[in-house]
């Protein structure tokens, strides 16, 4: 059973391919298939054609299985449905296949179109998920299959990274599976919780005097000092700070009134004097015609998103992680300067590792680097990746010894990559390399909703200002009190009893004198003159004369 060639009564061969089934009852069919035959043809079908012959011979194969699947489902309900479907919309029931799930998926109407970032992203995941599921078509996927391939992501992924696969499949499923079939993403039971598994990890809201020390270490930066400040001051997304625009900034009433790129609700947030003087500078260097507040930024967010990401790991790196001593004795090699005096010890290091192409690869890259050419002028160049030339740094770096990337040896371990692992924390024990950071441009916006909830401002005025549709999302993700927060709001709110504060009247062991004291005002305050001493004694006589 397969493919056919026929030909008419005149010998000559008919132009489309044919083919051959059995069904499930054991019956023979025989189905023209609409495929025109072009190409060479070969003495048989079991030799090979030309290219031509043998592309128009994939798309009849195809075409028969799908005659194949369609018998196979005659009689059936969903075969049932798909015709009444079709009967009543005039529309034949599409089966889409799990290879063309990226091509669907990027067809479907859409209010906004998504970055071209965003859709890469999402071929990726149908790709892994296709090769993953051994299954042709969406609707022949089991709720057992989606249920094994899940539990193979949460055992290599954060939480979070395999609930966002999890809602993308779900999605396209729901739009692209024939109507009446369900979805196999449907009915699973998924854990609850802000800690449920142990694997989610919170950024850390800083204190005040943290804030301080990260506006102290971003100061001497113009690109980073005024976005911090915005950052922190109103507790907007990163993104939404970079993207930030003079239309909606209004320095007369002291607001900020945006809508969020995220979510797409419209906040207002006040203006306070740190961050007017960030905007005071900014319109002394504001172009004509200008749209962004910082035009900078927002040129960096729209082409290099993780620029910005990897910026504010830097700073919040140099700000918070620990000032491990330098190893003794071991002098730094200096950044690209230096770079090129050490090339030839480089060059002889990587010719006596590695071989073939990729040492002339790397050889090539330490070359370029060492000549002060950048990431991206070696990306434009050669065509190489930049995650290239940094693997090709990295292993050029461990057959000399040297940190080529920032210009520190690997042995006093204090590179900024060193910095930022400090900064990150491990979502499980024993998965060393599932760390997630706790600290970056993120922590500032819970760092605003932790100081506000802390200073007895009400969740719905916070829940206001963020921009949330939810309490409870502001409670669950945002509002991470540390130590430093709770000491400090206990501290104020608490009486003197239990923080032994000494700033409040203290509670003494009393007699029955210092229990009516309590009700006389006179009493009172000679009671509180025998802990005052002599000096003070004095100092108050002399007031009360003068009253």
């Amino acid at each position: 059973m397969g493919l056919e060639l026929r030909r008419g009564r005149d010998g000559v061969r008919l132009p489309y391919w044919y083919g051959r089934y059995t069904d499930e009852n054991g019956k023979v069919h025989v189905v023209g298939l609409s495929v025109a035959v072009v190409g060479t043809e070969p003495p048989t079908l079991r030799d090979k054609g030309d290219t031509e012959f043998e592309v128009s011979r994939a798309l009849a194969e195809d075409k028969l299985k799908d005659h194949q699947l369609s018998s196979r489902l005659k009689g059936q309900a969903q075969h049932l449905t798909s015709r009444l479907i079709a009967a009543k919309t005039g529309r034949a029931v599409e089966y889409v296949k799990l290879a063309d799930l990226p091509a669907k998926w990027r067809a479907i109407g859409r209010e906004s179109k998504p970055t071209d970032a965003r859709l890469k992203w999402c071929d990726t995941i149908f790709g892994r998920f296709a090769e993953a599921v051994p299954c042709k078509y969406l609707h022949e996927v089991t709720p057992e299959q989606v249920a094994a391939y899940i539990e193979t992501l949460r055992a290599t992924l954060s939480r979070s990274t395999v609930t966002g696969t999890v809602q993308l499949l779900k999605s396209a499923f729901a739009r692209l599976l024939p109507l009446g079939t369900s979805n196999p993403f449907m009915g699973g039971i998924t854990r609850r919780g802000m800690d449920a598994g142990c694997d989610v990890v919170h950024r850390k809201p800083l204190t005040a005097p943290e804030l301080s020390v990260l506006f102290e270490t971003a100061r001497s930066d113009p690109f980073l000092y005024p976005l911090t400040v915005c950052a922190a001051l109103t507790g907007m997304r990163i993104g939404d700070v970079c993207q930030l625009t003079w239309q909606s900034v209004d320095l007369r009433d002291d607001v900020i009134a945006v809508r969020t790129s995220k979510t797409g609700r419209g906040v207002e947030i006040p203006i306070f004097k740190p961050l007017r003087e960030v905007f005071e500078t900014a319109v002394a260097e504001r172009e004509q015609d200008a749209v962004y507040v910082w035009p900078a930024a927002a040129r960096m967010y729209k082409e290099n998103r993780q620029g910005v990401t990897y910026r504010g790991k830097v700073l919040f790196a140099r700000a918070f992680a620990s000032k491990a001593p330098a190893v003794p004795d071991v002098t730094p090699l200096p950044e690209r300067v230096d770079l090129a005096a050490a090339l030839p010890q480089l060059l002889k290091a990587v010719e006596g590792r590695y071989d073939g192409k990729k040492r002339d690869r790397i050889l090539d890259t330490v070359t370029r680097y060492a000549n002060g050419q950048s990431y991206r002028q070696i990306e434009v160049e050669t065509g190489r990746h930049r995650g290239q030339t940094s693997e090709d740094l990295r292993d050029a770096g461990t057959a000399a010894g040297l940190n080529l990337r920032h210009g520190a040896l690997v042995a006093t371990k204090r590179d900024i990559k060193t910095l930022i692992g400090e900064t990150r924390q491990k979502r499980r024990k024993g998965k060393g390399r599932l760390a997630a950071s706790i600290l970056g441009w993120h922590s500032l916006r819970g760092t605003w909703a932790t100081l506000a909830l802390s200073a007895g401002i009400p969740v719905e005025t916070v829940k206001l200002v963020t921009g949330h549709s939810t309490v409870n999302t502001i409670l669950k993700f945002y509002y991470n009190p540390q130590r430093e927060h709770l000491r400090a709001v206990l501290d104020d709110k608490l009486p003197g009893i239990l923080t032994g504060r000494e700033d409040q009247v203290k509670i003494k062991h009393t007699s029955t004198r210092s229990a009516l004291s309590d009700a006389d005002p006179v009493a009172q305050v000679a009671d509180q003159l025998k802990n005052m001493s002599k000096s003070d004694r004095v100092r108050l006589a002399k007031m009360l004369e003068e009253m």
